[in-house]
C-alpha cells in the first residue's frame, strides 16, 4: 500500500484592512490550512497540524474562499503574496496573489534564467548521500588521476548506484565527464581542486541535483573557470 505524501505549506498575503462584515463571514469559513490574522492583515499558514485535507486540494481552495468572503473593494486593495505548497522532497505548487487575483504555477527549470547564488546556499540545499552529478570538468594533471578520481566516487558512500564516469587524457590535460554520479558535490570539488595541478587550468560545468522524486527546486548548477567556482540556481517560475 503506497503511504501518502506529507504536503506542508509556508507563505502569507497581504490583503489589508477589512470591515466587520467581512471578519464575520471569515471567522466562519474555519478552514485547516489557512486563516486570516486580522490585525496584521495578512492571510497566514495555521500552526496547528492540519487534521486530514490534502494540502494540494485544500489550501487553493481556502484561499479563494478567503478571498470570496472580501468586498470587492477590498479585494482591489490586497497587496499580495505567495505561498508555497510542498512535500518533503521539494516544491509541488505555488499560488501567488495579486489584487485579488490568484495565479497558480508549477516549478519549471528555466536556466536562461538562472540566478547566481553563493556556493555554500547551493552546496547546502542537497544531500551529499543523494546528490546526482552531471556534466564535464578539464584540468591538467600529472598520470594517476584517473585511478584516484574512480577510487573516490567508488567508494563514496551514496545511496543510489554510481552513474557512468568516462575520462580522457592528451598529454597532461584531462577531461571527466559524469553522468548521474551519486556522490556529494563539495566532496567532489574538493577533489577536483586536489587533482588539478595547477589549480587554475579547472574549468567547466556540472550540473547538481538529486535523486529523491520531485526535488526540483534543489537543483542547482556550478561553473568551474580557472580553479573559481560560481553557483547558480534555475528561474522555477515564470513571472509576468
Amino acid at each position: 500500500m503506497s503511504v501518502p505524501r506529507a504536503f506542508e505549506c509556508s507563505g502569507e498575503i497581504a490583503v489589508g484592512a477589512l470591515g466587520e462584515e467581512t471578519q464575520r463571514r471569515l471567522a466562519e469559513l474555519g478552514g485547516e490550512w489557512l486563516d486570516v490574522a486580522i490585525e496584521a492583515r495578512k492571510i497566514v499558514v495555521r500552526h496547528v497540524q492540519p487534521g486530514g485535507a490534502p494540502a494540494l486540494a485544500a489550501v487553493p481552495a481556502e484561499l479563494i474562499s478567503i478571498l470570496d468572503s472580501l468586498t470587492a473593494e477590498e479585494r482591489e486593495r490586497v497587496a499580495g503574496g505567495t505561498l508555497l505548497v510542498r512535500d518533503r522532497a521539494g516544491v509541488v505548487m505555488r499560488l501567488v496573489v495579486e489584487r485579488g487575483e490568484i495565479r497558480i504555477q508549477w516549478p519549471r527549470e528555466d536556466w536562461t534564467h538562472a540566478v547566481p547564488v553563493s556556493l555554500d546556499e547551493a552546496l547546502a540545499t542537497v544531500d551529499p548521500v543523494s546528490a546526482r552529478v552531471g556534466g564535464a570538468v578539464r584540468f591538467s594533471s600529472p598520470a594517476g588521476a584517473r585511478a584516484k578520481l574512480v577510487e573516490f566516487v567508488e567508494t563514496f558512500e551514496g545511496l543510489y548506484p554510481e552513474g557512468n564516469l568516462r575520462m580522457e587524457r592528451d598529454g597532461e590535460k584531462v577531461r571527466v565527464e559524469f553522468a548521474g554520479v551519486n556522490v556529494g558535490p563539495a566532496e567532489l570539488l574538493a577533489k577536483l581542486r586536489e587533482l588539478a595541478a595547477p589549480l587554475a587550468s579547472l574549468t567547466g560545468e556540472l550540473e547538481v541535483g538529486s535523486f529523491h522524486p520531485n526535488a526540483v527546486e534543489r537543483d542547482f548548477r556550478l561553473r568551474l573557470e580557472a580553479g573559481r567556482v560560481h553557483a547558480e540556481r534555475p528561474s522555477l517560475w515564470r513571472e509576468r
